[in-house]
């Protein structure tokens, strides 16, 4: 059986490629899981975890709910899954995957921690932004616990693919920056070192029409953001 949980772009845990059906439990249950989910392996403080779930709820009703909704993850996850995914550390909680299972987060993470210097860099650059398929958990907004996250794993995917882009560009493989550039711009449309690379590895590569539009885009994000800046 194959386990993996996706946190960006959409939230599941796909058994053998079918996600789950989470219907079943409770709203603050499966809020907990992604909080969970997205920290990957990390442990979580159950005082962060009331925070995030139950902020006005007395603290010792509050204990209570992240106590019935652990128990209640544990047993419904251990009957989907085969494992009950949800382990605890001291005062804190993580989600811990069982052998050969993975979480996209976590990918993310460590070939973005992989992308030192020499060979190795382009490879793990090119799997963060492969890993890297929209926002973490959309679905939930605005939340707290999850915009920070979020606009830090957002600033990492467009940092990575812009790096990956100037690696493309300086073996010859200008398609390929090319690629990694707009890449970059999707996550973040204002990434001035992006526009450049595409600009430049459309010009090596000799694609005119692809050149007048990534001038043209770009004169287009200047004139927004000094706009807003004006504003």
């Amino acid at each position: 059986m194959s386990l993996y949980v996706r946190c960006f772009a959409d939230f599941a845990i796909e058994v053998d490629g079918v996600p789950l059906d989470l219907s079943p439990l409770r709203r603050r249950a499966r809020t907990l899981l992604r909080l969970l989910a997205m920290h990957a392996g990390r442990p979580v403080h159950r005082e962060s975890a009331i925070e995030a779930l139950w902020p006005e709820v007395r603290l010792a009703t509050a204990r209570r709910g992240l106590h019935v909704a652990v128990s209640t993850l544990r047993g419904f996850l251990a009957a989907g899954t085969g494992h009950p995914l949800i382990g605890r550390v001291d005062e804190a909680y993580r989600l811990e995957l069982p052998p050969g299972a993975a979480c996209d987060v976590a990918l993310f993470r460590a070939a973005i921690a992989g992308a030192g210097r020499g060979e190795r860099a382009a490879g793990a650059l090119r799997e963060a932004v492969r890993l890297y398929a929209g926002d973490l958990l959309p679905e939930d907004g605005p939340a707290e616990w999850v915009t920070r996250e979020r606009s830090a794993l957002r600033h990492q995917a467009a940092g990575a693919a812009a790096r990956l882009a100037a690696l493309e560009l300086e073996r010859g493989a200008f398609a390929e920056a090319a690629e990694a550039a707009a890449r970059c711009l999707q996550v973040d449309e204002y990434h001035d070192a992006a526009w450049r690379l595409l600009i430049e590895a459309n010009r090596r590569r000799g694609d005119l029409m692809g050149l007048a539009r990534a001038r043209r885009d770009y004169a287009l994000a200047l004139a927004a953001l000094e706009g807003s800046h004006e504003a």
